[in-house]
């Protein structure tokens, strides 16, 4: 019975939806928080994180149309309803600290006068290897070898893999998420023995885009004092927060914090839940380590209501000018 009640009420559920949601945003205050990663045009980009450079200049444009774009610390306070002429608020923020964010994020957020936010992973700012999801995907996607089967031991568990015939693109790219979902959630220590041992596979490291690098120190200073990015952390190693301990957990937060207050002479005011993983351990060691903010990546506005330490962002993708407006207009903001 319960089963043949529900299936004709779901369209009369999902116009109500439909039907509620402009009106709660003009009834409630309300603003949005867009998260990118790259600004760049790479050769591969299986984690969708990269937004040409045409295509971000033109979100800049529409935003400063639509909306008003503000500090993200400013942002819980800058909240509004919607109206005629009342534009609601909205936050740009960068994850990890790709190069490209201040040699093509930086001039376009200039010229549009648009401030943002930079949340860095520290241990990998300055280094010399790239990022360990990137060093995964082009050695997978590209090598000219692919295995047979992949038989591995990632942490305390073994990892199994078998081609069974398949070939091309698409049994690399189910490969590679396979690979990702179980490398994600080790440490880096054992992440970075097992990605070793995942490359021997492949005969070695692909050769990557040199765009596709962490920032040094001093590209992080410079960015700084542009006065248009504000640094945030990241963490240090950038982990799945809910799998380590309390105790962990407390020195990826903290230790993030005061290297980035090292680096710039600024304690960050905000923090970025890596992957926008976290438990109620990990929001109270935010706060307590001094943040006044920290955001998540749930898909969702920020409303009156919303948790400072719970900051919901939406993920952009590398949408033209017509795909960013429809969102702007028909999704988030109107």
């Amino acid at each position: 019975m319960r089963t043949l009640i529900k299936k004709p009420l779901r369209p009369a559920f999902t116009a109500l939806k439909q039907i509620w949601r402009p009106v709660r945003r003009w009834t409630i205050p309300h603003g949005l928080i867009l998260m990118y990663h790259r600004v760049a045009r790479p050769r591969t980009d299986p984690w969708k994180l990269c937004v040409s450079p045409e295509n971000f200049r033109d979100h800049l444009e529409l935003l400063c149309r639509y909306a008003r774009v503000v500090p993200l610390t400013e942002l819980p306070r800058r909240l509004s309803r919607a109206g005629r002429n009342n534009r609601p608020p909205v936050a740009i923020t960068f994850d990890d600290g790709y190069v490209d964010n201040l040699e093509q994020a930086l001039p376009a957020l200039q010229h549009f006068a648009a401030p943002a936010t930079l949340f860095v992973a520290t241990s990998w700012i300055g280094s010399s290897m790239p990022f360990w999801s990137d060093t995964l995907a082009a050695t997978v996607l590209e090598s000219q070898v692919l295995p047979e089967q992949l038989e591995l031991q990632m942490g305390t568990t073994s990892f199994q893999w078998r081609r069974n015939g398949a070939q091309g693109a698409g049994a690399r790219e189910a490969l590679l998420r396979s690979l990702w979902a179980r490398l994600q959630v080790l440490d880096e220590v054992e992440r970075s023995a097992a990605l070793e041992r995942v490359t021997a596979c492949f005969g070695g490291k692909a050769q990557l885009d040199p765009t596709a690098r962490p920032m040094t120190v001093e590209e992080v200073r410079k960015l700084h004092a542009s006065g248009v990015f504000e640094i945030g952390a990241h963490t240090m190693t950038h982990p799945s927060l809910p799998t380590l301990s309390p105790e962990q957990q407390m020195k990826e937060i903290s230790g993030s914090r005061m290297q980035c207050e090292r680096w710039t002479g600024a304690a960050p005011a905000a923090f970025a839940y890596p992957y926008g993983d976290f438990d109620a351990r990990s929001a109270a060691i935010v706060a307590d380590s001094g943040f006044s903010l920290a955001c998540s990546a749930k898909a969702e506005l920020v409303w009156e209501y919303t948790s400072r330490y719970l900051l919901p962002r939406v993920a952009v993708s590398d949408w033209n000018a017509r795909q960013f407006e429809r969102q702007l207009r028909q999704v988030w903001l109107s």
